[in-house]
Parts: C-alpha cells; structure tokens; sequence
C-alpha cells in the first residue's frame, strides 16, 4: 500500500521586535441545552462534548472559520473539490458550527448540495434538513484538525510552562469523560484502513502569538492569539469544574495566568494543525 503523502511547513523564524445548503441535528430534543457557570451545552449525549453552545463560542467559531481561511491562502480546504473549478454534487460539513463554511462552499459551488450536520440546530430556518449517510465512489473525505499538544522548534516552551500544565490537565479529562484525545495522525491509517487511497498530510502551524518574524506567520499568529484567548474559558471551564472539581473562579484565575503565558513573545510555540484528506476508489479500482 503507498505511504501517504505528507506536506510539513517550514521552520518559523521568531521576530525580535517588540509585542504587540442544509444543517441536519440529530433530534428537536437537543434544543434543551445544558446550562452550567454562565454557559450553554449541547444536550445530545450529555457531556461528550465539552465545549459550549452560546452566541460567544458561535462568534468565536465564525473567527476561527477565517483563521483556517488564511491559513489555506483562501481556501476552504485542500483536497480536489474544493478547487474553484471543481464541479460537486453533494457535500457534507460534519461538525459545521455556525455553518458558515457550509455557506462559503455552496457560494462557490452554486451546483452544488450542501448539507452541514452538528449536535446543535443553530440554523434550523436557514437550511432544509436532510442527511447523507454514503460517500460516492470517487469522492473526497477531508479531515482538517488543530492538535491541542502545543509545540516549539527551539526550547523556548519550558516544560513547567502553564501552557503545558493546562494540557495535562484536559488530557486527564477526556480520559475521565470516556473520550481521550485521538492522536491526529492516527487517522491516516484509519483511512488508509477503510480502504482510501491518495491519502494527503498537509501540517500547518498556528503560532500562539505574533512572535514570528515572517508576515504571514505573524498574522497567524496574531489571529490564532485572538481565538484561543477568547476561546480558553470555552475550552477548559467544563473538563476542570467536571473532571477536577475546581470552581469557576478558580479557573477564571487559572485562564488569567495562562493569557499572560499565551502572549508572552519569548515563547516561540505553535498549535500543529493537520489537513488529511483521500479518495473513497471508484467501483472499477
């Protein structure tokens, strides 16, 4: 069987300056939501998934949505259909949010049907609800995820970093919710398993902030601290008040400290970001 192919960014050289259409849901019953610490969460399976619901973690989404975005050099994804001359018929957005990227794709794709599919019903009088449940052959499958392992290139991460204490911490919790963290990678051979062929691994990076010297990466890196700072309460309040018994302010104290760690220029981390993707064969291959 071929190895995946597999794209790794260059090295990020830090910068001395100074700091600165459709949405399926699974049932009307998950319109009753969980309401915890000032937050809302999905009722479908109650607590599998840990981050929130409400118009923050949707504004938040819909930013995250343009970082991936600018990432991409303006494209919605990387594998065939997303290309601007590529002609679909049906596409699925599982886990679409907002559904904004649902509503990118159909602008670009007018010919296409495109369903996007989430535990939440944030849409339901935009989209007519239907749901897809096969992958044609010779279509795509393409997995575009963040690895929450933060990483540096050149030591400046110290291993006692709040960052890196934070981590442990949520890795504890999904294994105490039943739901450890996948590592990314893994889903190559899943894939590859499944029977896809042409697998692709394009490895991005998210600087934590605007310390890289290149422009692009600084952009990057400014928008990415804008994301994850806003997004840390949506993050972490659950798995640590959940799993580790913690009160709100004391995770709201805890997120203050880990802020303070984010921006923090000397520390020239990144978030790996992954976009995996094949094609199911066709019936003659």
């Amino acid at each position: 069987m071929a190895q995946p192919q597999q794209v790794d960014p260059a090295a990020i050289v830090p910068d001395n300056t100074d700091l600165q259409s459709s949405i399926a849901s699974i049932s009307s019953s998950i319109l009753n939501y969980r309401r915890e610490n000032g937050r809302t969460y999905h009722a479908y399976k109650d607590g599998k998934y840990a981050l929130p619901n409400d118009e923050a973690e949707n504004e938040r989404l819909d930013l995250q949505h343009n970082l991936f975005l600018l990432t991409f050099d303006d494209k919605l994804g990387l594998a065939p259909p997303n290309k601007p001359d590529a002609k679909v018929k049906h596409v699925l957005d599982i886990g679409t949010g907002t559904g904004i990227w649902a509503i990118d794709y159909a602008d670009e794709h007018p010919e296409a049907q495109v369903t996007g599919v989430d535990l939440s019903p944030i849409q339901p009088d935009l989209f007519h609800a239907y749901m897809s449940s096969n992958l044609v052959p010779g279509g795509y499958l393409e997995i575009q995820e963040v690895d929450i392992n933060i990483k540096s290139d050149d030591g400046s991460l110290s291993p006692d970093n709040i960052m890196l204490k934070s981590l442990a911490l949520l890795n504890e919790a999904s294994v105490m919710f039943g739901r450890p963290y996948l590592d990314i990678l893994s889903l190559v051979d899943i894939m590859k398993n499944i029977g896809f062929e042409d697998v692709v691994v394009e490895k991005f990076k998210w600087p934590i902030n605007s310390w890289p010297r290149d422009k692009k990466a600084k952009l990057l890196g400014s928008w990415c601290y804008t994301n994850m700072a806003c997004g840390l309460e949506a993050f972490t309040m659950a798995p640590l008040t959940r799993a580790h018994g913690w009160t709100p302010e004391e995770v709201n104290l805890w997120l203050a400290h880990q802020r303070k760690a984010m921006a923090d220029r000397n520390t020239h981390a990144y978030w790996p970001l992954y976009s995996i993707y094949g094609r199911k064969p066709y019936k003659e291959d």
